[in-house]
């Protein structure tokens, strides 16, 4: 049911593109005739580019649904109106302008909407297998779309269209409204929302800026874009000229369009598949530039001719969404997935349109401002096509160097030997790795492939079946769950008895989708085995199949499975079957998404067996519902659950991120549960992070700070496409250097005062002492986050060879530690960070050292003041100790303000002091 309400949504969306389109082109040309085109194309880049930046700015601020809604209610109110001033010829031309620009935005617009609503409405193995079936959705809109507006305009004018869109369109309100309340609201939690839509709010600029494969294909795009472009504009400029009649024009344009879609769709069926994988990637992009050069070489020898315009149209039309998609699809592959969600929209809509405002400011170029003839843009599109073909070169090296780089890593795994990825087509050398690779291997590319149903990768995949490691059985198992052939059905229906109850899981998945017969008939088999083992295997994966499906949950009677599993436990005398049952009606609740059975999960939570706690852990983390956080916030605090809350929690995704956000600013969280955030935010690759991580270096808890500057560091090394803006990092290396400087300042004044007393057993200067070990710690540990907050603008590998030789005990590699380091900085950096560190490791006395730096000794009264304004509680506590020993009542006003700090610890010792002093 979801699919089919999707398909027909998306059918509806493009069906509706086809009605306007074609009548959007064919009034414009028969008012302005082609030679308007390119202001058209030009205004339409400029628009994009407003709508783009307008709407990133309230997709942060608006619920999706509303934002879907209005623009689907926007749109049919367009529809409308465009359609009355059209029908009563008022502001024609104003009006034909706008709606040629907006049916271009809305083009972009509610196309990327609707596969934003997907992500959400399916999850990740829904949507691999789901995706193609309700693609055919939009080609079959695209078919029946233009022929209906042929039929339409041979019938009526052309101005009477618009309504006709605004009908259909108006549809889809009533289909959004429905998949959004029965798939959506309510049964997800925003945490599911956001982990499924990860990313899309994020400015994608940089990300493809930073990535030369991205840039590439962002650039290919750009180009075939350009390309289409002066395309349209010779085939309606020779149409136009041809077919003077509007209506007319509109019913050719209508009936071609749909010629193009059925053709692309036969090329879709019969020839994409043979093509890619015989040619591979590098060769199948030529095709598309290709058959347009043959196109163009036509025109130019048959100028004029009717069917030469239509050739050169369906050269670019039939191939763009058949052979040229697919290899597209291809050569995103080793894009990360987040990374695609985040730059997707952002090609779709600036990119394209982008394109199109050059590709107008070309035209205009040519022929307004050259008055050249039809030849010169002919000309053109064989330069562009040239330039094409020179990025289709350079992006075929990008992208077999980017598997390289995912496949081969260096971080303590095997890399290939005698494979090489350049002397061999890709497809063919991923499956030398399925076949003769290491486990890792084997691993990464099974990883990679999944849910990309490639020929050739399903014997290979078929044979792991029998590799020894049960990691390389699963991921075969969940690789060929995507494909509709079910010629392993014996070997992994004999995995449902196996030892690994995380294989039987992923066999019984397996099942429920290949099984012979009815799926409820053959999941009844499994769920009624006389091994309990295999009764829970297939109790887990048949709530994982059926989460947020409510028909597939009432058809399996889940409900009343996991009820009936819950009330037989306490019946269960054999504690090694109760332990065993506990945890699988665990996983079964964690992912089966029915809030009725969490009690459960929370009492298991509260249990003294560590390994029900463990099973509740886990399973309350794929719950993804706001009511566990602060439990499994509370474990962190705990060694033994530490570990495993923490992947909990980052199991919740990138809305985790402004969730423990408010906890921190409404204090519901302690301190020592705020000090372990930082290990949660550094697994989640987003932006959000990086800036929330930002926002704890300024925290007033010492241990907070590191651990946030710690976790900026991971999320560099592990994402280094995320931005970690220079101007943030330089003001936080200004202040780490300022409060280096001053506590060096109160350190060797410190030191003074010792060197002065001796080596005295007083308890006053044993406190001293202490203070000024602490001291020392921390100076090194300020070092330390300047060195990590210089990692995130020069390169970290660079960095942290800088830092092991500056703390070398060795003189010739601190020696060269700092020559490198003076090597690396910018002139700024070099001039106030190279003093210190060279400082740092000086073995001249304490005021040779402080001269050096210009700074001044410090009296004991400015140093306690110092360090008691600042927010190290540790230091707090000590000068606070050691003027309980020194008992001068001269700084009873500094315990007495102590007594008020925001800090329980610093407080409570405040006021112990003050008590003790009488």
């Amino acid at each position: 049911l979801k699919a089919t309400l999707m398909q027909a949504y998306i059918f509806l969306i493009i069906f509706t593109l086809l009605i306007v389109k074609p009548t959007v082109n064919g009034l414009f040309l028969s008012r302005f005739g082609v030679e308007k085109l390119p202001y058209a194309f030009m205004l339409v880049a400029v628009m994009a580019g407003l709508v783009t930046t307008f709407y990133a700015r309230i997709v942060r601020r608006i619920p999706l649904d509303r934002i879907l809604n209005g623009t689907l209610a926007l749109s049919v109110l367009s529809l409308l109106i465009f359609g009355l001033f059209l029908r009563f010829n008022i502001l024609e031309s104003l009006v034909l302008y706008v709606f040629f620009i907006w049916v271009a935005i809305f083009a972009l617009l509610t196309t990327s909407q609707f596969w934003v609503l997907a992500n959400i409405v399916f999850n990740a193995r829904e949507a691999k297998r789901l995706f193609g079936y309700i693609g055919a959705g939009a080609i079959a809109g695209g078919i029946l779309g233009g022929y209906f507006t042929s039929m339409l305009a041979q019938s009526m004018s052309s101005e009477f269209l618009p309504f006709w869109g605004a009908l259909f369109l108006g549809l889809c309100i009533p289909l959004n409204l429905t998949i959004w309340k029965k798939f959506v609201d309510k049964r997800q939690s925003v945490f599911q929302q956001m982990k499924r839509t990860k990313g899309f709010g994020d400015h994608p600029f940089t990300l493809i800026k930073n990535n030369r494969h991205l840039s590439l294909l962002a650039a290919i795009v750009g180009i075939s874009v350009m390309v289409a472009k002066l395309v349209d504009y010779q085939f309606g400029g020779i149409a136009s000229e041809l077919i003077p009649d509007q209506d007319e024009l509109t019913a050719f344009f209508g009936f071609w369009l749909s010629t193009f879609s059925l053709i692309s769709l036969i090329m879709q069926l019969f020839v994409t598949r043979r093509v890619v994988g015989t040619f591979g990637v590098g060769a199948s992009l030529l095709f598309l530039p290709g058959s347009i050069l043959i196109a163009v070489i036509a025109l130019v020898l048959f100028p004029g001719i009717l069917a030469s315009a239509v050739l050169l149209k369906m050269s670019d039309s039939g191939l763009k969404q058949s052979v040229n998609k697919a290899a597209m699809e291809l050569l995103i592959l080793p894009i990360p997935a987040n990374v695609k969600n985040q730059t997707k929209t952002f090609i779709d809509v600036f990119i394209d349109s982008l394109a199109t405002g050059l590709s107008g400011l070309i035209l205009i170029l040519l022929v307004a401002g050259l008055d050249m003839s039809t030849n010169a843009i002919n000309i053109m599109i064989m330069g562009l096509l040239a330039f094409w073909f020179y990025l289709i070169w350079q992006v075929k090296g990008e992208y077999l160097n980017s598997f390289r780089k995912k496949i081969d890593r260096s971080n303590n795994h095997e890399s290939f030997s005698g494979f090489d990825l350049e002397k061999e087509s890709v497809l063919k050398g991923l499956v030398n790795v399925l076949q003769k690779g290491s486990e890792y291997q084997k691993l990464t590319i099974l990883e990679k492939i999944n849910g990309f149903q490639k020929k050739g990768f399903y014997e290979p995949a078929g044979e792991l079946l029998a590799h020894p490691s049960d990691n390389i059985k699963i991921a075969a198992i969940r690789h060929l769950y995507y494909y509709p052939k079910s010629d392993f059905l014996p070997e992994v229906e004999s995995m449902t008895v196996h030892d690994n109850q995380e294989v039987q899981i992923a066999a019984f998945e397996y099942l429920v989708k290949h099984a012979d017969g009815d799926r409820v008939e053959v999941m009844e088999k499994y769920l009624h085995q006389d091994d309990y083992h295999v009764r829970g295997a297939a109790l887990v994966s048949l709530a994982k199949e059926t989460r947020d499906n409510p028909e597939l949950i009432k058809q399996f009677k889940l409900k009343n499975r996991i009820q009936g599993k819950l009330d037989l436990l306490p019946s269960i005398e054999d504690r090694e079957e109760q332990s065993f049952r506990n945890g699988t009606a665990l996983k079964t609740i964690g992912y089966a998404n029915l809030p009725e059975f969490y009690p459960f999960v929370h009492e298991a939570l509260k249990n003294w067996d560590k390994k029900l706690v463990r099973e509740a852990i886990t399973a309350a983390g794929n719950t993804l519902e706001p009511e566990f956080i602060p439990t499994l916030i509370s474990f962190l605090e705990k060694p033994v659950f530490k570990a495993i809350a923490r992947k909990a929690l980052v199991n919740y995704g990138i809305g985790i991120v402004p969730a423990l956000k408010r906890m921190i600013n409404q204090g519901k969280l302690n301190l020592l549960e705020v000090r372990q955030v930082p290990s949660i935010v550094k697994e989640i690759e987003s932006q959000q992070s990086v800036n929330f991580l930002f926002s704890l270096i300024d925290h007033e808890d010492f241990v907070v700070r590191h651990e946030a500057l710690r976790g900026l560091n991971k999320l560099k090394v592990s994402f280094p496409q995320l931005r970690f803006p220079p101007r943030l990092v330089l003001k936080c290396i200004d202040e780490e250097v300022a409060a280096y400087k001053t506590g060096l300042s109160v350190l060797h004044s410190q030191k003074v005062k010792i060197e002065e007393f001796g080596e005295g057993t007083s308890s006053s200067e044993e406190a001293r002492r202490g203070l000024h070990r602490l001291l020392e710690k921390r100076q090194q540990r300020t070092l330390e986050r300047v060195f990590r907050l210089l990692g995130l603008i020069y390169p970290g590998k660079d960095i942290f060879i800088i830092y092991k030789g500056f703390r070398s005990s060795q003189s010739d590699l601190q020696t060269n530690a700092i020559e490198y380091l003076d090597n690396l900085l910018s002139p700024k950096l070099k001039k106030e960070l190279i003093p210190l560190i060279e400082s740092s490791i000086s073995r001249e006395s304490s005021q040779v050292r402080l001269w050096t730096l210009q700074l001044d000794l410090q009296e004991d009264f400015k140093c306690f003041q110092i360090l008691l304004d600042g927010h190290d509680a540790k230091l707090k506590m000590a000068v606070l100790y050691l003027l309980q020993q020194l008992k001068d009542d001269r700084y009873d006003y500094m315990i007495l303000e102590q007594t008020e700090s925001k800090d329980p610890r610093v407080s409570d010792f405040a006021k112990k002091v003050m008590v003790s002093l009488g």
